[in-house]
């Protein structure tokens, strides 16, 4: 969610947590731009009133990079003229919300009802944790050349297990694996 009033940002954030949504939130376009850049999100919420860079200017930037131009982005702003809802859809924007006449649960559904026009190819891929038993095929031989003390934790001893983080900058399913800690939460 990307507005820079920190009150509508809670009600809208606490809004989309109880509907089960993981919120980031920014204060400005730039620092959407760097969040989506980052993090990927599977949708952006943006306000077309923002400082640093404006709401307009962010869809343009995330439309003109390929990696951020899969993302739908719902505009939700006080700007209600139609040369405003013409335009952020000109710019590649997936719906136009006017905060004034919305409420909360209409957002929830707008979110909803855009995310499932996505094609399956562009729907998240699913992050995965695995177990990695000691004794499996190759374990022993990973353990070793990447000096991974025999999948434990070289913090706190406890079973270390396998992060593969999905990678949204290929064509088909890629991940990237990092090794952590359930216990305590530490990366290898």
């Amino acid at each position: 969610m990307v507005e820079d009033s920190k009150v509508t940002q809670q009600i809208y954030k606490n809004k989309l947590t109880l509907e089960q949504f993981q919120v980031l939130t920014a204060d400005d376009g730039r620092e959407a731009i760097k969040l989506c850049s980052r993090e990927k999100p599977d949708i952006v919420l943006l306000d077309l009133m923002l400082p640093v860079m404006d709401g307009y200017k962010v869809l343009q930037v995330m439309k003109a990079d390929p990696l951020l131009s899969n993302i739908p982005v719902v505009v939700f702003s006080a700007k209600a003229q139609p040369e405003d809802v013409e335009k952020a859809l000109e710019l590649g924007a997936a719906g136009f919300l006017i905060k004034a006449i919305t409420t909360p649960k209409e957002v929830v559904e707008k979110i909803r009802e855009i995310l499932s026009r996505r094609r399956p190819q562009e729907q998240k891929i699913t992050r995965y944790s695995l177990e990695i038993r000691e004794d499996a095929y190759d374990a022993k031989k990973l353990s070793a050349d990447f000096e991974l003390n025999n999948f434990r934790c070289p913090k706190c001893n406890a079973p270390m297990l396998l992060d593969l983080i999905p990678d949204p900058s290929r064509d088909t399913p890629w991940f990237t694996g990092e090794f952590f800690c359930p216990r305590c939460a530490s990366r290898h």
